[in-house]
């Protein structure tokens, strides 16, 4: 199976993604990745896509079905950081069997690109309006695109880390999903926003139709976003061919 990941700083002072690909995860031929986008610094990110594939294989050792273990694993990270006022972040998609099951907190992405593109993820943002009212009913202080609570705001709505924002209804529980795995589909891809707040999932479409290897694809998305774009954020992507 082919894949290829870039993790890009471009024009921000410091870099705070990472991520996490391993395509034989647990030794059973799976595949498993992760992509972390931290705020506040890298430390919950990296803490992350250190630890993150570790409790959730624990999880599935002992028989949680895997969107228990997503959520549980999510649950334990964040536990472990106690990070106040710093967080990330996360996308995960574990490849088995022809199905390819995801998990996310925030706004990094997942999608499948085929005959028509795919997103696998929620976008955990104020502009989700189910996001938006269970913040308001916490009595978040909403100014757009950001919650505050007191001086602090935060843009996405759930996260790993945070403990401050959780009274105000950021939380860690993760969206999942599972999607089986189509003739035509190509590719795999999952990256920071980064990418996604700069291209819609079709135009990424677009250009995997262009570039068919993940490698050649990361590049010419790392010379869109960064350079014609003059994207501002960092930059992560991992992508997974799903025909070889």
């Amino acid at each position: 199976m082919k894949s290829a990941v870039i993790l890009e700083k471009g024009m921000r002072r410091e870099m705070e993604d990472t991520c996490f690909l391993d395509l034989d995860f647990g030794s059973r031929g799976w595949v498993f990745g992760g992509v972390y986008d931290g705020h506040g610094g890298l430390h919950v990110a990296k803490y992350a896509a250190e630890n993150l594939h570790h409790v959730f294989l624990e999880k599935l050792s002992a028989g949680s079905p895997i969107p228990q273990a997503f959520a549980a694993s999510y649950e334990e990270i964040s536990n472990r950081v106690k990070a106040q006022d710093y967080g990330a972040t996360a996308v995960n998609f574990l490849i088995e069997e022809g199905v390819i099951h995801t998990a996310n907190a925030g706004d990094a992405r997942a999608i499948v690109i085929g005959a028509d593109v795919h997103q696998l993820t929620v976008d955990h943002r104020l502009d989700n309006i189910v996001e938006r009212e269970r913040i308001e009913s916490m009595g978040g202080v909403i100014q757009d695109p950001y919650t505050f609570r007191n001086e602090m705001g935060l843009m996405p709505t759930r996260t790993l880390g945070d403990e401050y924002f959780r009274p105000v209804g950021i939380m860690t529980v993760p969206s999942t999903g599972v999607y089986a795995i189509a003739r035509d589909d190509r590719m795999l891809l999952a990256a920071t926003d980064g990418l996604f707040d700069f291209m819609t999932n079709e135009e990424v479409a677009s250009f995997a139709g262009v570039y068919p290897h993940p490698a050649e694809l990361l590049e010419a998305l790392k010379t869109e976003v960064l350079i014609n774009r003059r994207g501002s954020d960092n930059l992560t992507i991992i992508a997974i061919s799903l025909r070889e």
